[in-house]
């Protein structure tokens, strides 16, 4: 008697795709984009490859909704930092605390990212075509914008001067930042690093006269 197959119900769906994803996530990290296969992620999987591609198109599909959905979180984090009541330096220290806890525990995959949108939008430099890339680009203006805001913030009360240019000193913050999480220099210490680099960026390493 043959035997009639269950439907797969939405919550079944739901951790296949999960679990994909987290396959994704592991290979890109170890392999990079360019050396991950899609064969790979399906076998870490445990699922078939017409199951990956009833969720993703294609690769490049698979690991910009991953990049976007681990972003999801930080990002809601960051808002909640920017719409604070902090005062000025420590919303500063708070959202560079925040940026190192989000890269040290993606490190390996935004390593990755960061290396296929190097130059952020050359194409010719990556796996990446030109429109690809731009969605990756807006990415990183949004999580930057975030430290924007809170620069500007600080430049609107009076504790940063007014001639500052928010944008690139954005920018320049964001570089630090990550410098010291793909360096090495956090030592597993957030908190720590995070008061470091609000020092060095705010006052600069000459002596206070």
């Amino acid at each position: 008697m043959k035997q009639s197959r269950q439907p797969v119900s939405f919550h079944d769906s739901q951790n296949k795709r999960q679990q994909i994803l987290e396959a994704a996530y592991t290979i890109f990290s170890r392999k990079g984009y360019h050396r991950a296969t899609v064969d790979e992620i399906i076998a870490l999987a445990d699922t078939g490859k017409g199951t990956v591609y009833n969720y993703f198109v294609n690769k490049e599909q698979l690991f910009y909704t991953l990049i976007k959905e681990c972003s999801m979180p930080f990002q809601v984090i960051l808002e909640g930092i920017v719409n604070s009541s902090e005062p000025p330096r420590q919303k500063i220290e708070t959202i560079i605390k925040a940026f190192l806890e989000f890269y040290v525990k993606n490190a390996d995959l935004w390593r990755v990212m960061m290396h296929e949108v190097r130059g952020f939008g050359v194409a010719g430099s990556s796996n990446f075509s030109q429109e690809q890339l731009d969605k990756y680009q807006a990415c990183f203006c949004q999580t930057i914008g975030m430290i924007e805001k809170v620069l500007l913030e600080a430049c609107e009360k009076g504790f940063i001067r007014e001639n500052c240019d928010a944008t690139k000193a954005a920018h320049a913050l964001f570089s630090v930042i990550v410098t010291f999480v793909f360096r090495d220099f956090v030592n597993g210490d957030t908190g720590e690093t995070a008061h470091t680099i609000t020092e060095l960026f705010l006052y600069g390493a000459a002596a206070q006269s």
